[in-house]
């Protein structure tokens, strides 16, 4: 169940030509909210949080569920050259890499995403993150907004 939901977040995100559903930058919709909710251009919000003193990694939440039971929050992540970015996931992730290059490891496989390429890191995955040169994906979890 978790992870069709995940699924049908990105088929519904990416199946609208790049449009997503939801709230503007930081947004919640919620649950008592059904109708549609549009976000022009949303997959060009600026993603300018750094993840981690010293890493040139950053992640913007663009919208999210608001619910408790099964939250969803899907956002942009950007990765520059330089120390890579080591995360243990405490949720379902799926990243959709939207333009430049990212490499992934789980410290038994090591792949490096382009453009069109989805990952899954499942709960409990360790992460590490880094880049040639840089890299943007969009991303979608089950978690609350940050």
């Amino acid at each position: 169940m978790k992870n069709t939901l995940l699924i049908n977040a990105l088929i519904v995100a990416f199946g609208m030509g790049g449009a997503v559903s939801g709230y503007a930058h930081g947004g919640d919709v919620k649950q008592e909210e059904k109708q549609l909710k549009f976000i022009k251009n949303g997959g060009k919000t600026p993603v300018k949080t750094q993840l981690e003193q010293g890493i040139n990694a950053y992640f913007d939440d663009v919208v999210g569920s608001g619910d408790a039971q099964a939250p969803i929050s899907c956002g942009l992540f950007r990765i520059e050259k330089g120390n890579p970015l080591v995360y243990l996931y405490d949720y379902d992730d799926i990243k959709y890499v939207i333009s430049g290059s990212i490499t992934f490891s789980d410290g038994q496989q090591t792949v490096e995403g382009k453009k069109g390429d989805v990952l899954f890191f499942p709960k409990g995955a360790k992460i590490t993150f880094s880049t040639k040169s840089s890299g943007l994906a969009w991303a979608c979890g089950q978690r609350k907004l940050f």
